[in-house]
């Protein structure tokens, strides 16, 4: 069976202005966002993915009701043709402007593992039972989740560069120079040649692992509904300049005081390199590849150089983010572990609180992340944060 699929999607109407309507993902929005973008517009997207105000108990049958409304009053519309869906978003990076290309389709629900589509890290009940009740609630993908490739000669470069000449279906602009595009690909010649492009590939799921297993527990409660075979995905090539994996940092909360003689301690994981009062990332370059990057209020910042990994040791263990959650509870009471994309607020925790340890890591590569989850196995938790993160109600898809 064919792994992609095109669909009929539902959008705001094309040519109304979406930078009122569109949302970012459900799991990157604060309460504070949360009130900020639903007194926004009462049209907008977050009062579908996520009601209407942050409250404890989410009322799906609400927000299902809403979708229904929203449809029969054309706020939104459905495509009268199966189409799948070229994206492309720009946006501002380090001072210059990035594209990042991708294809909305149906991707068809397998079993992770057994087939063509693997996890990259693991899940939890909650999440998870809150996506389920969102499409019981709905019957639709409200947020498409993002299924990544690699294929360093990608045959559908040149489809999505032959688009740029073409007036998109969908767009939406904003101030801060972010820009969203979508055309809509209905040839058969064209849906010919995304089959032959991407039908044999494996992907892994970059984003929306707890949307991929809610997909999965609605298929098996569902086996009748044909539909519910199926889920709404993101598909991109991890191989494009404007993919960006960066990787989350640590701040560690400890019993006592961090010593000004840790750097000693671990001292015999690996060689130190000593910074002074400069933070590794923040004041300077990037962790480099094999080492750790470490600051301290007692001992300022510091790097180990880690040693070689021992030979046959798995993939995911030769990562410096499993070196790193080995050797630090043979050195310290751990407390609690706190993850941040930002280095400089986990070094803002460390400059303030002598009880914190901030750790700075090296991003990890496409290569190591599809080693590993083609290989069968999973990242340790909070790895990766990939950049860009499509807007949420550009499109999405109801059964």
């Amino acid at each position: 069976m064919a792994l992609l699929a095109p669909f009929r999607g539902v959008h705001y109407p094309p040519g109304r202005s979406l930078a009122d309507l569109l949302a970012p993902p459900y799991d990157v929005i604060s309460d504070a966002e949360h009130r900020r973008l639903a007194r926004s517009h009462p049209r907008n997207y977050i009062h579908l993915t996520l009601g209407s105000s942050p409250t404890a108990h989410r009322n799906y049958r609400q927000i299902g009701a809403r979708l229904r409304t929203w449809l029969k009053d054309g706020v939104l519309v459905r495509d009268p043709e199966l189409c799948y869906y070229a994206y492309c978003q720009e946006f501002v990076f380090a001072g210059t402007v990035q594209k990042f290309w991708g294809l909305m389709a149906l991707l068809h629900l397998e079993p992770f593992g057994e087939g063509k589509i693997f996890p990259h890290e693991a899940v939890h009940a909650g999440p998870v039972e809150d996506r389920l009740k969102i499409m019981e609630g709905t019957r639709a993908n409200l947020e498409s989740i993002i299924a990544m490739y690699r294929s360093p000669a990608d045959p559908m470069n040149l489809l999505f560069e032959s688009l740029e000449v073409l007036p998109p279906a969908l767009t939406a602009g904003f101030p801060n120079g972010g820009r969203h595009r979508i055309w809509k690909l209905t040839a058969p010649r064209t849906r010919a040649r995304i089959a032959r492009a991407l039908g044999r590939l494996p992907f892994f799921i970059a984003d929306g692992h707890h949307r991929y297993h809610a997909a999965w527990l609605y298929r098996s409660r569902h086996r009748r509904v044909p539909e519910a075979r199926w889920m709404m995905a993101l598909v991109a090539n991890t191989e494009q300049k404007g993919l960006k994996i960066l990787p989350y940092h640590r701040t560690i909360a400890c019993d006592t005081p961090v010593s000004s003689s840790l750097p000693q301690s671990l001292s015999r994981f690996g060689r130190v390199e000593k910074l002074g009062r400069s933070v590794p990332t923040v004041s300077g370059d990037p962790v480099p590849r094999h080492a750790l990057g470490f600051w301290a209020k007692a001992t300022g910042g510091w790097l180990l150089h880690l040693p070689p990994p021992v030979r046959g040791t798995k993939p995911r263990d030769a990562l410096e983010i499993a070196r790193l959650h080995e050797l630090l509870p043979q050195v310290l009471n751990q407390k609690a572990i706190t993850y941040t994309k930002d280095p400089r607020e986990a070094a803002a925790t460390a400059r303030t609180n002598p009880h914190a340890l901030a750790c700075f890591l090296p991003a990890l590569t496409s290569e190591q992340i599809t080693r590993i989850s083609f290989g069968g196995d999973t990242l340790p938790q909070k790895s990766t944060f990939f950049i860009p993160k499509p807007l949420s109600g550009l499109v999405l898809r109801v059964m």
